[in-house]
């Protein structure tokens, strides 16, 4: 979880993710986070509107960090002497940081949330995708931009759930490598 998040927002993350292994997402009310995470209704409110709210910022809280242009030492792995641009490293860190957060990702992802997480991780990759087309780090010959860059983001996307559905047994190095291959 981000380091700069507040005890409040760790306790109602922390409880949300407990709740969406119980519950089907919509099913989930907010007096259940409220109940697992044992904070008042109006500190809740002063934070989220709604629980779509919450799951928007959780989206959010990951993807910044994960998606960030900025490479920093970090307790799982260090790839503060690597270039944004050496994409093998920058993929491996992505997957470092998912890894992170892998309680969190398999109770979204097993949940009715998991559409609305993939769209923010569709759009929060978009970027980095891009760039590794624009630079024929993934070449893809033949093929018009749009569908090269549409394909890796769906790609990614295939090798993250594999990863939940197999307990995150695979290594984020292993994990760049099967993105590099399926893409290549």
């Amino acid at each position: 979880m981000n380091k700069k998040l507040s005890k409040t927002n760790v306790k109602i993350y922390k409880a949300f993710e407990t709740v969406l292994y119980t519950k089907n997402y919509n099913e989930i009310r907010i007096q259940d986070i409220l109940d697992q995470s044992g904070i008042a209704r109006s500190t809740f409110y002063a934070h989220y509107r709604t629980k779509e709210d919450l799951l928007h910022s959780i989206c959010i809280t990951i993807f910044e960090h994960v998606f960030s242009h900025t490479l920093e030492e970090e307790k799982s792995h260090d790839f503060s002497k690597s270039s944004i641009f050496e994409y093998k490293h920058f993929i491996t860190h992505i997957f470092y940081h998912l890894h992170d957060e892998k309680q969190l990702m398999a109770a979204i992802f097993l949940s009715q949330s998991k559409d609305v997480f993939s769209e923010y991780l569709r759009e929060s990759i978009r970027p980095l995708v891009v760039r590794c087309v624009e630079s024929n780090f993934v070449p893809m010959q033949d093929l018009p931009k749009d569908i090269k860059i549409n394909s890796i983001i769906e790609n990614f996307l295939v090798i993250i759930r594999y990863w939940i559905d197999t307990d995150f047994k695979q290594s984020p190095e292993q994990l760049t490598e099967y993105f590099i291959t399926i893409n290549s």
